[in-house]
């Protein structure tokens, strides 16, 4: 029922492949009508897109919140990332007292599947992806400087924000990075 809010491709194809057919018919049949058809299918496909750019899910939410905490990482802003967080959560003091060590120079993911729960309160999101981070330790302690891993990441809705509530990195025991 969503898929046509989060993602305009399905639409555009369709469209594309309706009109083809229509363009095909046209020239196969020369009949004028089809013309008022394939202008039908341009305005509701358009109507599709605009409402697909102005209606935000709450998947889009939790990807905007990501792409904000990683711009704010890349930035070493560390107050910045923390905004994304919940500062009720373990992971605030954690990410808190650890991120200052770091010189983020890239964090990026893709690969992002979010899952949305409104039946807790207060709403809640799951989302894992593969995070890209490259980073140099201040300290010296850690000697690798590019980390790829998949992330799972919990969330909880905040008002109109989604906050990190926990965190997970494969390859890493759970709460330790």
């Amino acid at each position: 029922m969503m898929w046509f809010v989060e993602d305009p491709t399905p639409t555009l194809v369709l469209a594309a492949l309706t009109i083809g057919v229509l363009v095909l018919a046209l020239v196969k049949t020369g009949r004028g009508g089809l013309l008022y058809a394939i202008a039908g299918v341009g305005v509701v496909t358009v109507l599709i897109l605009a409402l697909e750019w102005f209606v935000v899910t709450d998947k889009e939410v939790v990807e905007y919140s990501l792409s904000g905490a990683c711009h704010e990482l890349e930035a070493n802003n560390v107050n910045g990332v923390l905004s994304y967080i919940d500062p009720k959560s373990p992971a605030y003091g954690r990410l808190k007292s650890e991120l200052s060590r770091f010189r983020v120079s890239r964090a990026s993911y893709n690969r992002l599947d979010v899952k949305v729960n409104r039946n807790t309160n207060p709403p809640t999101a799951t989302a894992d992806f593969m995070g890209y981070i490259q980073a140099k330790d201040t300290r010296g302690e850690i000697p690798f400087e590019t980390v790829a891993r998949r992330f799972t990441v919990e969330l909880k809705l905040e008002g109109d924000r989604w906050l990190l509530k926990s965190y997970k990195i494969e390859g890493f025991p759970e709460g330790s990075y």
